[in-house]
């Protein structure tokens, strides 16, 4: 049985800070919506992540474990797949899972998310993309309470096959 929920993407909280005048922050709050991701692909993605880190004594670490005769078959190909895969910049991941945002201007006008305009404000506001990949991972590693559920809920339609 396939239970399949509407959504497909979800909204989050982003804040941006950098240092303002008289050592006062500049605190840029905003909304993001991101891509909800299958389980295939969040695990992926969190591999491409974490090679990001790697350094040589770590990956010489894991090829230790997949070399070993009692690592199980299981964890031989998560950590071989964890080895295996491509790092990624901030950048590469946002283009992944970025889908729009709720941003206004210092004019208060609505900024449609674009690729331009993301572009324009990652030159901009130099280190908004770390803001936008910290939001994402926040929302999606946030453990889900009964009350967050009850709070938050409406009824949704439900598709069984």
């Amino acid at each position: 049985m396939a239970v399949i929920l509407p959504s497909v993407a979800f909204w989050t909280s982003v804040t941006f800070a950098r240092v303002g005048d008289d050592d006062k922050p500049e605190v840029l709050k905003f909304r993001a919506r991101f891509k909800r991701l299958k389980k295939s692909e969040r695990v992926a993605l969190n591999h491409r992540v974490a090679a990001m880190g790697m350094t040589a004594e770590v990956r010489q670490s894991i090829q230790k474990l997949i070399d070993d005769p009692a690592t199980d078959a299981h964890q031989r190909a998560f950590w071989k797949a964890r080895l295996d895969a491509k790092t990624m910049t901030d950048a590469e991941l946002l283009n992944e899972v970025l889908v729009d945002w709720e941003l206004r201007d210092s004019k208060d006008q609505f900024v449609a998310y674009t690729p331009a305009a993301r572009a324009e404000l990652e030159e901009d506001l130099d280190g908004i993309e770390t803001s936008l990949v910290k939001a994402y991972f926040d929302a999606i590693n946030k453990p889900v309470t009964a009350e967050d559920v009850e709070k938050n809920s409406e009824a949704q339609p439900v598709i069984t096959s």
